[in-house]
């Protein structure tokens, strides 16, 4: 029963993967302690890493260096009250490029219940082009 078991966990994890790269927008998904555990096509293609470079990172790999140490908190605080939102309602928010340029994004998160536990699904949208800012940040 156990083959049939890890077989299916498989598969499910499979599944999984392939509806996140069909999603349009980048996908992070991270653990309650802010380590990477998955994540879409669309995100390598914005942030410049490959999938081995960021699956088991912490998240804020990907945030610009000035806001990092704030991010640890918030992201925290997320996991004690998590809920379906938009993050920084009301604030530009930058991330960062693995070659160190910043570019503005807006940023979804979502709990999702996993059996290893709660995760936080982030859906991420370069918004640069459209709000026609610079890639630098402030």
């Amino acid at each position: 029963m156990a083959g049939n078991e890890t077989r299916h966990s498989e598969e499910t994890r499979f599944a999984f993967s392939s509806l996140l790269d069909a999603m349009p927008d980048a996908i992070v998904v991270i653990d309650t302690v802010g380590k990477i555990v998955d994540l879409n096509v669309q995100a390598i293609g914005m942030f410049g890493y490959s999938r081995a470079e960021l699956l088991g990172e912490q998240v804020e790999v990907l945030v610009p260096e000035k806001v990092r140490d704030g991010h640890v908190g918030e992201r925290n605080s997320y996991v004690q009250r998590p809920r379906v939102r938009a993050m920084g309602a009301g604030k530009k928010l930058f991330a960062r490029h693995e070659e160190g340029h910043e570019f503005q994004v807006e940023i979804s998160l979502a709990p999702f219940q996993s059996p290893e536990g709660l995760l936080v699904v982030a859906a991420i949208r370069d918004v640069t082009e459209h709000r026609g800012v610079d890639n630098q940040g402030e």
